[in-house]
């Protein structure tokens, strides 16, 4: 019996774009639902903390991004998108990405939801120091992170710049060339295009 798979996901959750980049490249059958998060009560039921990207396996639940694309890793005949030689140091780089995008999350509800008089400008600016800083640290480690060969640390990385692009500044491009010059590369499949943020909803 072949299982149900229905990924919840946002219009412009990096993490889900994550998930969902993963399912395509692995050819993982499974049905994307773009959700209101605010008001999908609904997802209480599976995940009480109502976050995207949630994944539903028949009645089993998985929650998080990272726990999603594993799964997706698990079921799929390809190969691996977690290189057994350097294992440890995908894993690293893939929560340094995942770093990026939370602050970049972060930054964007202070900006966007919070009155601009209740605004913490000491918070958003850690948030850009973060984002800024780790960025770098990814363009100073670039040689053993690049290989022509699609791993789940680039999927995150791409995601994490694309969204600190789409959110907030490409300023990074600047100290960062061959960051800059390997998005522009990886931005141009087809699996990046079919996944582009759409319009976000408004934050309740």
């Amino acid at each position: 019996m072949s299982e149900d798979i229905i990924l919840y996901n946002g219009p412009t959750s990096p993490f889900g774009r994550k998930c969902k980049i993963t399912a395509l490249l692995l050819e993982i059958e499974h049905r994307e639902e773009k959700i209101n998060i605010y008001k999908s009560r609904f997802l209480d039921e599976f995940n009480p903390l109502r976050q995207v990207p949630t994944l539903l396996v028949n009645n089993k639940t998985i929650s998080d991004s990272d726990n999603i694309c594993l799964y997706f890793d698990s079921i799929s005949n390809k190969n691996s998108l977690y290189p057994q030689k350097r294992y440890w140091e995908c894993m690293t780089m893939i929560s340094v990405a995942n770093g990026i995008m939370e602050n970049a999350v972060n930054r964007f509800i202070e900006m966007s939801a919070i009155p601009e008089n209740e605004q913490r400008p000491k918070a958003i600016s850690r948030y850009e120091k973060k984002i800024l800083r780790s960025i770098e640290w990814i363009e100073n480690k670039f040689e053993e992170f690049a290989s022509d060969e699609l791993t789940m640390d680039q999927i995150s990385v791409a995601c994490a710049l694309d969204y600190t692009i789409f959110r907030y500044t490409k300023d990074w491009s600047i100290n960062c060339p061959n960051l800059n010059q390997w998005l522009d590369r990886i931005t141009e499949l087809d699996i990046m295009k079919s996944t582009l943020p759409g319009v976000s909803f408004k934050y309740e």
